[in-house]
């Protein structure tokens, strides 16, 4: 993937003004670079949420090592968290906004937008000065070489409500009205059932410095919003380059006793298509009853293999809640007759990221309803089946070749859908090498696309101050 240049060509300055231009270079130089990064929750049990924020910092840090990455988001407080940088942990700070009526005005997200507003409508430096010390989100913004969002992957759309969609749309405004720009980092675009929604994603999106798609289909819907002037560019899901990571013991119901058997099948079910989306009533129009599509395949798949199954969620919540795949997956081995249950397990620990992707590792053949799952299986080279409730999948198994693998629970019913699962299950080892190839190729394509992006963003510490634009950053070319 290529990026456009940086336009280097120095900017007129006044001559009275040369003689600070030595201590301001200087001060430049020796400033630590900060990162600023949208959209990834980390207190949530969500694995492929988790799993993008994950990898965002440490591609930032990899292709930047002597910048400093801070988040930026709707969160009950401020305690950085750990994250895994390569083999140690790190402290990320975190700068967060609430609409919550108990939390300190400052973090109030109306508030951050009002003094935001003031922010632009006042060109006075002192005024903005103050607004920046009495508002963090402001002062994180302002002093950050750049903020890129990702949304959460697939959060650019109204698909999962228009409430979190404007909720989402504030928050970046608030960027767009401090720095006048934002980066895109790799997701889905779309798809937009309202007008409203449609008009407020090219608002944000003709306002960004660089906007980044992980699969064709989002990268044209991006370019259809923002016309031919600027170009959408594309990238792997930055998931691809999440670790993996075997935990000192894998937690079973049954009990695993002695080492992991060979021709493990993985299958990880989405507790929000089980339960009926947000709304519990088909949110996302599937033709298939999910929750008895579920105990077929089971059945189907142990009919064709000798072998066991093991059941892996990657989204974890409290019984009752929606998102629950722990519970949705243990409603599913019960369904099971006995005899099948004893060749069927659950994967009952709260493993994070890396170590859920380590479990997958381990199956011969996986079948996600999550699409971060299905991601920890191909990124390592495991033939994978996403059994898909959006078009993100589609594109995402695209671009390791594996498209045909997408079953879509919109428009196939669940007889046809087990028979297709089961035809892609007996060919597994014919597109297991090539996969592998492909996987290893998306990591290397990540790993370029965040030094070519990191490095036109976040200016090198010896540049000068008079080839930098009013924002402290490059200019670049569109």
């Amino acid at each position: 993937m290529e990026l456009q240049k940086i336009n280097c060509s120095a900017m007129a300055r006044p001559a009275g003004a040369r003689s600070s231009l030595k201590a301001e270079t200087d001060s430049y130089a020796t400033r630590t670079r900060q990162i600023a990064v949208m959209g990834t929750p980390v207190n949530c049990g969500n694995r492929g949420v988790l799993a993008l924020g994950t990898s965002i910092i440490n591609l930032c840090t990899q292709a930047s090592p002597d910048s400093e990455v801070v988040l930026l988001l709707d969160n009950l407080d401020s305690q950085p968290v750990l994250f895994r940088l390569g083999k140690k942990f790190r402290p990320v700070p975190i700068v967060h906004c609430r609409l919550s009526p108990r939390c300190h005005p400052q973090n109030h997200l109306f508030w951050i937008v009002l003094m935001s507003l003031l922010y632009r409508g006042v060109p006075i430096t002192g005024i903005r000065a103050a607004i920046a010390r009495s508002t963090p989100w402001i002062k994180t913004v302002v002093e950050a070489d750049f903020v890129g969002d990702v949304r959460g992957g697939d959060s650019f759309s109204d698909l999962y409500g228009m409430k979190r969609f404007l909720f989402d749309f504030l928050m970046v405004w608030t960027v767009l009205l401090v720095k006048g720009e934002i980066v895109q980092f790799p997701q889905t675009y779309g798809p937009y059932k309202s007008p409203v929604a449609r008009c407020l994603a090219r608002f944000i999106l003709k306002r960004s410095s660089v906007i980044i798609a992980r699969d064709p289909q989002s990268q044209q819907m991006a370019q259809d919003l923002v016309g031919p002037k600027k170009r959408v560019l594309l990238s792997p899901d930055v998931a691809f380059s999440l670790s993996a990571i075997q935990p000192e013991r894998i937690e079973l119901n049954p009990p695993l006793a002695g080492s992991v058997p060979k021709g493990v099948i993985g299958l990880n079910v989405n507790g929000l298509m089980a339960h009926g989306g947000y709304t519990r009533n088909n949110m996302f129009g599937l033709k298939m009853d999910y929750a008895t599509f579920l105990p077929e395949l089971v059945r189907s798949l142990l009919a064709e293999h000798f072998g066991e199954l093991w059941i892996i969620p990657h989204t974890y919540a409290p019984r009752g809640d929606v998102e629950s795949d722990n519970e949705a997956s243990q409603e599913l081995r019960d369904s099971l007759p006995p005899d099948l249950r004893q060749r069927v397990r659950l994967v009952t620990a709260e493993y994070d990221q890396h170590e859920l992707k380590g479990i997958i590792g381990q199956c011969e053949f996986f079948i996600g309803s999550r699409m971060h799952s299905c991601i920890a299986a191909l990124s390592q080279g495991v033939p994978c089946v996403g059994v898909a409730y959006s078009r993100k999948f589609v594109g995402v198994f695209e671009s390791v070749g594996m498209a045909e693998w997408v079953v879509d629970a919109r428009f196939h019913a669940q007889d046809i859908a087990v028979a297709r699962i089961i035809a892609l299950f007996h060919q597994r080892n014919k597109v297991r090498q090539e996969l592998s190839k492909r996987a290893a190729l998306a990591r290397q394509q990540l790993t370029t696309v965040f030094r070519e992006l990191v490095s036109q963003q976040v200016p090198a510490p010896q540049a000068a101050p008079e080839v930098l634009n009013g924002v402290g950053r490059p200019a670049l070319v569109e």
